[in-house]
């Protein structure tokens, strides 16, 4: 019965031992550095999506330049949105201090707008046309100035026209193309008051931290795309898949502390050890904030389709895009002036 009694005891200690370990490993500093890693696997996904709006003109192939009268050609703009998953950058600016307010429409995404100039220029002599975008926005105030949007875009394709309903009544438009897309940007926002990242006995504090949650892909695409112009109105719809190369953390600006003293180089490598001990992402300690950026690559298949609105030289073009890794959804408005 003793025996008994004594192995009930160790187990208990053993299974409280186990426990109080778990507890341990569940910093906030552990949880930071495990959330930026899921924040980066997450916007793999989604940013090559949202860098994809634009240079989906309805028309599959515009029709050449040259020799052709009139030369086949247009300019014009486009705006629009996509989704991203909220948890992880919850997570990540959470941890930091600063709660990202809930999306009334989807209480799991997050809306991320995007706008850019757009041209694209019909081959000379043979069935191609070329089209190049460009879009900027510097930090700008976004859902009731919660915080701060930026972002640079810029991308370029160019597409082959496999069956070219140009020159013949009955046949669509079918086009392959190929094409690079480039997406920069996060969101931005100011915290009041102290943040602290407790681990192993440590607390690492920073001060009324200027948070941002940067993000930043490139990416290479193929695609497809089928048209066909009836009347006033040409529907389109369209597939693509790429490879991106993304890269997304957080850069905090701050003063910051260990321990209520200043950063040094002995405390940098405290920090650092700990990290590596528990096979954490690194993190950048200074003594004016913490930054961390973790890279991915990922494939990126999406399909996408709509209609343009034909009135005279003037195209008002609707389009949706769906992202079939994460399920994430995109809309675009355009506007162009075509040939």
């Amino acid at each position: 019965m003793r025996l008994f009694r004594r192995k009930i005891f160790l187990a208990v200690l053993i299974l409280l031992f186990a426990v109080f370990s778990a507890y341990a490993a569940d910093s906030p500093l552990d949880n930071l550095q495990k959330n930026v890693v899921d924040l980066s696997t997450n916007l793999a996904k989604s940013l090559p999506f949202n860098s994809s709006l634009g240079l989906n003109w309805s028309d599959a192939y515009i029709g050449k330049f040259l020799p052709s009268m009139p030369p086949h050609f247009g300019v014009g703009g486009v705006f629009g949105v996509t989704t991203i998953d909220m948890p992880s950058l919850k997570g990540v600016a959470g941890l930091l201090g600063y709660t990202i307010p809930d999306n009334p429409m989807f209480s799991d995404k997050m809306v991320i707008p995007a706008w850019a100039a757009e041209a694209r220029i019909g081959g000379f002599f043979l069935p191609f046309d070329v089209g190049v975008k460009f879009g900027t926005l510097p930090d700008t105030a976004w859902l009731n100035a919660s915080y701060k949007l930026k972002y640079t875009m810029a991308g370029a394709d160019i597409r082959w026209a496999v069956l070219d309903g140009k020159t013949n009544l009955f046949l669509p438009n079918l086009s392959l193309g190929l094409g690079f897309n480039y997406l920069s940007g996060g969101i931005g926002a100011t915290v009041g008051g102290d943040t602290d990242l407790t681990f192993d006995g440590n607390t690492l504090s920073i001060s009324s931290p200027d948070i941002n949650l940067l993000w930043e892909t490139k990416s290479i695409e193929a695609k497809a795309q089928l048209s066909k112009q009836i009347f006033i109105i040409t529907p389109y719809i369209g597939v693509g898949a790429g490879y991106s190369w993304s890269q997304a953390g957080y850069d905090v600006k701050a003063d910051a502390k260990l321990n209520g003293d200043p950063i040094t180089d002995s405390q940098k490598n405290t920090i650092k050890q700990y990290l590596t001990d528990n096979g954490l992402q690194d993190m950048t300690v200074a003594v004016d904030g913490i930054s961390s950026i973790v890279k991915n690559e990922a494939w990126n298949f999406r399909a996408f389709g709509g209609l343009s609105f034909n009135i005279l030289l003037l195209k008002l073009d609707l389009s949706v895009m769906y992202n079939i890794l994460d399920s994430q959804l995109g809309a675009s408005l355009g506007a162009r002036i075509q040939l």
